[in-house]
């Protein structure tokens, strides 16, 4: 059995069970209803209670057995010491996909949760059930209208092609909500909680192989077998980028340990090790937003000489000294591009690399053929463009991304604007595959991640 199919009744149900369902908008099991019902999930739920009659318009049975057929996925929102039982009753009705919200496992670092917890473990593969979680938030398959999960808002997530692993749900709802705001599309979204019987590494191999899925985005704290995750990372980086925002510094071990029953480690250890497997390793939540979103959006350039094209010279030099720290080179153009500069630009500004557009900035014609003879330099692997708003600026974004496209370069910009201003611009910028940062700092760290990933890739084929 490949591994597409061992998770197929995870990510692509045909039935879905809600074992604790509630009427009730205070619980859970209210929410994990309405979740179903605002993604249009298009198989059939079935909600359990024993004590409803209808939920959110949804026929309620009230047990497992009552139910008239079988389920692919059981989604469970009960006490911590009723599960193991619960299990036992959707093996009656072959169910091979559980996700396990309910508390009270590992995470809790007492004896009791550790023996629910192995029980669990024990009951979920001698029936060949994978389970997500416990302790988690749920899941989501934005591809199959499926949300599997207590936050109905997730439904309203774009779709697109980066998945995001995460250790926690509190991480995972605030890069989900930045991700709604940036207009960054999912494939998939799994809150792994204690991680039963699917760990990090089963699902890096899940989403190397799925075909909805370009990018792999990963938040973590600890795991208990991280070289089974590193091994599984260094196939897969070969063809999909993986990105992972790794937390758990000493001192917030027993932190870690009490949410999701962790061990961290030594954080330079896993930094290192991850590094080595060509995972793309950042260090907060909107970083490892910036990456993923330029990396859904165009490929990575295979080497780190840059040039930067500016409106203003401030910028251009802070992307510079960020882009060089991060051991990337500015390029230096050939002679042909030199002289047409020279001849394109006012002799006042500068022309050389970064190329100064300030004064050229008003006359369109001009300002795109400067960053066409750019991208069409042979010894430009990638470009930073920095732009601000001004009224006389028409930004001419089609035919920077026909010279992007023509010469196969990578493009990464920064548009600052005041609120609400050249919406459109910027939304047009990313739809042609330009990404588009709000500070020259983020654009440029964006570019040093992608070249990482370039130069891994390239070492790795």
């Amino acid at each position: 059995m490949t591994v597409l199919e061992k998770f197929k009744p995870i990510f692509y149900p045909k039935s879905v069970m809600v074992v604790g369902a509630s009427k009730d908008p205070n619980k859970m099991g209210y929410y994990c209803v309405k979740s179903l019902k605002d993604a249009k999930f298009k198989g059939k739920i079935y909600p359990i209670n024993p004590y409803a009659q209808k939920i959110l318009g949804f026929k309620v049975y009230p047990s497992i057995k009552d139910l008239p057929e079988n389920v692919d996925l059981a989604v469970i929102v009960i006490p911590a010491k009723a599960v193991p039982s619960t299990l036992e009753e959707c093996a009656q009705k072959r169910v091979k996909g559980a996700v396990i919200i309910s508390g009270g496992f590992k995470e809790i670092g007492r004896e009791e949760g550790l023996k629910l917890q192995e029980e669990t473990v024990n009951i979920a593969n001698k029936y060949g059930i994978k389970i997500i979680g416990p302790n988690t938030f749920g899941m989501v398959n934005l591809h199959a209208n499926l949300n599997a999960s207590f936050t109905p808002i997730f439904s309203k997530l774009k779709k697109g092609n980066v998945a995001l692993i995460s250790q926690s749900g509190g991480m995972c709802h605030i890069i989900s909500y930045h991700g709604m705001e940036e207009g960054i599309g999912f494939s998939k979204i799994v809150g792994v909680g204690n991680r039963c019987n699917v760990e990090f590494a089963d699902l890096i191999e899940y989403f190397g192989e799925d075909p909805e899925t370009k990018v792999i985005a990963i938040y973590i704290e600890g795991v208990d077998d991280a070289r089974r995750m590193v091994e599984a990372a260094k196939k897969v980086v070969r063809k999909k980028p993986i990105v992972a925002y790794k937390v758990g510094r000493e001192g917030s071990g027993k932190a870690v340990y009490s949410h999701t029953g962790s061990l961290a480690g030594k954080h330079e250890i896993y930094k290192a090790a991850f590094k080595q497997a060509g995972i793309i390793m950042v260090d907060s939540c909107i970083e490892l937003l910036d990456t993923v979103k330029a990396l859904a959006l165009q490929e990575p350039p295979n080497n780190g000489r840059f040039a930067v094209v500016s409106k203003e010279a401030g910028p251009a030099i802070t992307m510079i000294d960020v882009c060089t720290d991060g051991g990337l080179t500015l390029a230096k153009f050939t002679d042909e591009t030199n002289e047409k500069l020279k001849k394109l630009l006012p002799p006042f500004t500068i022309r050389t690399n970064p190329v100064d557009v300030a004064f050229a900035s008003l006359n369109i014609e001009a300002y795109k053929e400067a960053v066409r003879l750019v991208l069409a330099d042979e010894n430009v692997d990638a470009l930073l463009f920095f732009c601000l708003y001004h009224p006389g600026i028409k930004l001419p974004v089609e035919d920077f991304a026909k010279a992007k496209n023509k010469f196969k370069k990578c493009m990464v910009s920064c548009v600052v604007t005041p609120k609400n201003m050249w919406i459109q611009v910027k939304r047009k910028m990313e739809q042609t595959g330009i990404p588009v940062f709000p500070s020259p700092e983020r654009a440029a760290k964006t570019l040093v991640n992608l070249t990482f990933y370039g130069k891994i890739r390239k070492m790795f084929s």
